[in-house]
């Protein structure tokens, strides 16, 4: 068992970086330790390939400094809220126990980060359920303790963007987030050789503008310069009145 401070669900390898990199920097900064899954190899991308894929992920996560990077192999293009994912979503909980997991917008666009999103939200409660794959349940309740689950789910945006609940200012580790993208050139602007495969919106010479746009976006509404945007589903539970000011 590896104890993280914050895990993410990320349905493909670039998905966590990409969509919640800033708050990982940050965190990083802290002294907190980071654990990605990535659900899927993203066997499915339009340019590159798994072998480059790999390459590419060891690269943003010795940037990150992650404790422990797990993928779960299972098909991309095809994720479904089904109990194959909850439980292997499950087994990745009670094995790294986060305090904070941060999962997909349930109502992304790509079906594989809807699919992750919901069944993440509902992992974070069968986590505790010592009954629920049992196999995978060994220290998850006692009779002195509670069963195990994370304290919180916050679920991260995409590029097509999500009316914000919270927003992270990441301003003062942005370049270093742009940084983790370009750690993934076969998919985030115009790659360059013969791996770089057919043109898409993702490759476009304008993907880093649009980028840094979005992050200014929710940035403006929380009077910074670069901000991540964030949603909850239920009450957002404030433990430290100091968090508020």
């Amino acid at each position: 068992m590896s104890v993280v401070d914050i895990l993410v669900f990320a349905p493909h390898p670039d998905d966590a970086e990409l969509c919640c990199g800033g708050l990982l920097l940050k965190a990083r900064r802290a002294g907190l330790a980071l654990g990605v899954v990535d659900v899927t190899r993203g066997e499915m991308g339009t340019r590159g390939s798994v072998a480059i894929r790999r390459r590419e992920t060891a690269a943003a996560s010795r940037l990150l400094g992650l404790r422990v990077r797990e993928n779960l192999g299972l098909p991309d293009g095809r994720l479904c809220d089904d109990d194959r994912l909850r439980r292997a979503l499950v087994r990745m909980l009670r094995r790294h126990r986060p305090r904070l997991l941060l999962v997909p917008h349930w109502e992304d666009q790509h079906p594989d980060h809807a699919a992750v999103g919901q069944a993440g939200i509902y992992a974070a409660w069968l986590a505790g359920v010592p009954k629920y794959d049992p196999r995978s349940a060994r220290g998850v309740a006692s009779a002195r303790s509670l069963p195990y689950r994370p304290r919180q789910v916050l679920h991260y945006n995409n590029r097509y963007g999500i009316q914000a609940d919270l927003v992270v200012d990441i301003s003062t580790v942005f370049d270093d987030k742009m940084a983790l993208a370009a750690c993934y050139a076969t998919q985030f602007g115009p790659g360059k050789g013969a791996d770089a495969g057919p043109q898409t919106r993702l490759s476009s010479p304008h993907f880093f503008a649009w980028l840094r746009g979005i992050h200014s976006f929710y940035g403006s509404q929380a009077g910074v310069r670069y901000g991540e945007a964030y949603c909850v589903k239920g009450p957002l539970c404030i433990r430290e009145i100091g968090l508020l000011l």
